[in-house]
Parts: structure tokens; C-alpha cells; sequence
């Protein structure tokens, strides 16, 4: 991570939003930006038919035109955000890995593969529904256990240098000592609050909305027994969420 962080957007469906956050990303310092189709040929991997399923991808576009499509819009977004900010298209998936793998949000309701691609992919980052004109400006973190270091606030902490406010939504009311402690483990340059919310779905997807950031932080229950079941809440985390979304594999 010293050399930089390098990201990976795959070009699917709801294309439009990735590439908006593909440039956003891009537009920070040591960021490298790679967009292009999921790869879907033989050897894909489980991705292929996980989060980026056959029936995502706009069947009316081959690959060349759905990059030329991207070209033009890649433009569109240097003239309309400020910055030095640039993304690397291709037309091949290139090999090797990546810090973070950028996509579209998948259907509603489907139960992807999430840990398909953990070897490539530390983390993944899903776009939010609309196009972003900001990204991680408004962060919420939705976490639990005893104050720790989050591996995936890291990360959004260096995509994100300008971070303006924190929310940290924790699963029980917290005590004066315990909120210490999170603060001293989260060491932020900007105001943080910090609130709590039932552990079922529909209270945390309440508190997410409540917060209303433009980037949700997703970590992994801290309890062995609690994690089992993280990878079946953030189908619908993702559906009921407006915001990007950002988790570990």
C-alpha cells in the first residue's frame, strides 16, 4: 500500500455511476484508477457469476462500444470535476491484483459470492444508485464489538484524504469509556458522532439513512459467531442503501 492504492471498476450494467466514482477515486493522491470489462470468459471465477452476473451487463452493447461509451463519458466527468484526476480503459482485465474492485449494484434481492475474488480484490466498493459528484466526503461506519482497529475505515481513510464528518453507528449504546476508545482508534481530523442501533437489518439500514453520508463503511462483526452471517445482511444493506458501499473480503 506504500506504492499506492490501485483500483480495479468493472464496467457492467449501471455502468454510469462506477465511472463517476471510478474519476472521483482517481482524483486523489497515489490512487490508480484501471476501468474495463469484467472479465467472463473461461476461468472468470465465481465473480462472474456472483456479484457481476451474465444478466447484469447491458445486452445491447458489445465490449468495444460499451468502452467507446466510456470514453465519452470519462471526458464528460474531467470537465465537470476539478482536479488532475485520470483513469486508465482497457479493453482486457488486466491480471495481477488489486487494492479494490469497483462495481455497479447488483440485482435486487440477489445473494452474491462475495468472497469469490478475496485473492485479487481486498476490498470492494459498491457504487452508489445515482452518479456521485462526491465520495467520501460523509462517512458512516456501521461496526461492532470493543473499540479496535477497522481494516476497512483504513482503507476508505486513504482513498478519502478530505473525509468532512464520521458517524459511527456501534450495536448497543456505548458508555463514555467505550466511545474514548473508539475515538482513539478511529484518530480523526474531523467530527465524529457516534450512535447505536438494534442488530437486526431493518434498524441498521433505519440508522445508515438517518446518518445520511455518501459512503457507508461496512466492517465485519468483530464475534466469530456474529461474522457467519455477514455476507447474507449485505445483499440487503446494498438494495436499501443510497450510498456507496464500502466492505473487506
Amino acid at each position: 500500500m506504500h506504492a499506492g492504492t490501485t483500483v480495479f471498476a468493472a464496467l457492467g450494467g449501471d455502468w454510469e455511476p462506477v465511472l463517476a466514482c471510478g474519476w472521483l477515486l482517481s482524483m486523489n493522491r497515489r490512487v490508480t484508477v484501471t476501468v474495463g470489462p469484467l472479465n467472463r470468459g473461461p476461468g472468470a471465477g465465481p465473480w462472474a457469476y456472483g456479484l457481476m452476473d451474465w444478466h447484469v451487463f447491458k445486452r445491447d452493447r458489445d465490449e468495444g462500444s460499451l468502452l467507446r461509451a466510456a470514453a465519452v463519458r470519462v471526458r464528460d466527468l474531467a470537465a465537470r470535476f476539478p482536479g488532475s484526476g485520470s483513469i486508465d480503459l482497457r479493453r482486457d482485465q488486466p491480471a495481477g491484483t488489486f487494492d479494490l474492485l469497483l462495481v455497479g449494484r447488483p440485482p435486487s434481492h440477489q445473494s452474491p459470492i462475495w468472497n469469490a475474488e478475496a485473492r485479487r480484490f481486498k476490498a470492494v466498493l459498491v457504487a452508489p444508485a445515482e452518479t456521485a459528484d462526491r465520495l467520501g466526503r460523509n462517512v458512516t461506519i456501521l461496526a461492532d464489538g470493543p473499540p479496535r482497529d477497522l481494516t476497512a475505515f483504513n482503507l476508505a481513510r486513504r482513498l478519502f484524504p478530505t473525509m468532512a464528518s464520521l458517524h459511527l453507528i456501534l450495536d448497543r449504546p456505548a458508555d463514555p469509556d467505550r466511545v474514548d476508545g473508539w475515538l482513539r482508534w478511529l484518530d480523526c481530523q474531523c467530527p465524529v458522532r457516534v450512535s447505536a442501533a438494534r442488530r437486526t437489518t431493518d434498524a441498521r439500514i433505519a440508522a445508515i439513512l438517518e446518518a445520511g453520508g455518501d459512503l457507508v463503511v461496512v466492517e465485519r462483526p468483530a464475534r466469530f459467531w456474529k461474522s457467519i452471517g455477514f455476507e447474507w445482511r449485505l445483499p440487503a444493506l446494498i438494495d436499501r442503501t443510497p450510498g456507496a458501499m464500502l466492505f473487506t473480503l
